[in-house]
């Protein structure tokens, strides 16, 4: 299959509750047969696969996996498809469903590009998103700090109605791409064999324990079968001067918080300044919109008819 361009990401949902948000442009997740989209990374490409699959066999795989907060579905769902499995997991409103479609197309933008870092530029994406699609309402952009390595940084988030929306992880790349090739993050040898020890250095391979992504609280694990879930380590409170790159980070956070507390009429501004491939998330992450279908009989005919 081709791989789905900006336009081609509409998410359809229903409006009857219970319903989900499904993204058109998605690929088939992973379980006994690969993926048709691959990760273009320092970490190889996923193996190919001619099939095409409509986007109702594609939910109906993903209901039938795991829970996304469950280490089961690491080696069933993709990052991204764990992300908007929260959506089918849990009794949430439409608003908050739509968050989480725009959280995954954030993620898989993530694994697909490599880009670490880059928490303002996916923060200021999905808020954009959000306020496009009409459910601007009661999400507030956050600067503050996370621990990764031991390291104080600078990082953003989202909190809607004071529940945090924070889906940009350190490291994705790799973890998706040992999801794709079935190949338990957790398990370094294998790890190892697969991608090779510059690539495992180079992707921040973490096997013993990860900072889970956070879908509206809810705890999505990135790594492998046995790899734990480590704190979040989100904090609005400034690093102690002897934790490692406090200075740093205080300094990129008061960057952050300016940004954030200026009128949006200024956004166009800040994207100019952002590196190519940052701005180029930000654009993909940002120009998400969500087809919204009246009715369950309708949502269905758009799914059998999504990847035709």
């Amino acid at each position: 299959g081709r791989k789905p361009t900006r336009a081609d990401m509409s998410l359809a949902s229903a409006s009857a509750p219970g319903a989900s948000l499904v993204p058109s442009g998605r690929c088939a997740p992973r379980g006994g047969r690969a993926p048709s989209r691959v990760v273009p990374s320092a970490f190889g490409f996923g193996r190919s696969n001619r099939a095409q699959f409509t986007l109702e066999q594609i939910e109906a795989e993903i209901r039938s996996a795991p829970p996304s907060t469950s280490p089961a579905s690491t080696s069933r769902l993709s990052l991204a498809d764990a992300v908007w499995k929260v959506s089918l997991d849990n009794p949430l409103s439409l608003r908050d469903r739509a968050a989480c479609a725009i959280a995954a197309e954030a993620v898989q933008a993530l694994c697909e590009t490599g880009l670490d870092g880059a928490s303002l530029a996916v923060t200021l994406g999905i808020r954009e998103a959000m306020i496009a699609n009409g459910f601007g309402d009661s999400v507030r952009a956050v600067a503050g700090y996370v621990s990764v390595g031991g390291h104080a940084r600078a990082h953003a988030w989202l909190e809607i109605d004071g529940r945090v929306l924070d889906v940009a992880g350190e490291g994705l790349a790799l973890c998706e791409a040992a999801r794709r090739l079935g190949v338990d993050y957790s398990d370094a040898i294998a790890m190892a064999e697969a991608f090779g020890p510059d690539a495992l250095r180079f992707g921040g391979h973490e096997p013993n324990a990860r900072r889970p992504l956070l879908v509206l609280n809810m705890s999505v694990p990135t790594g492998g079968t046995s790899t734990a879930l480590a704190r979040p380590g989100l904090t609005m409170r400034e690093p102690p001067a002897n934790v490692p790159g406090c200075e740093d980070a205080a300094e990129t956070n008061a960057r952050f918080a300016a940004v954030l507390s200026e009128p949006r009429t200024r956004l166009s501004d800040r994207v100019r300044e952002m590196p190519e491939e940052v701005a180029d998330v930000f654009h993909r992450v940002a120009s998400t919109r969500l087809d919204l279908v009246g009715d369950e009989r309708q949502r269905a005919a758009r799914l059998a008819a999504g990847a035709q």
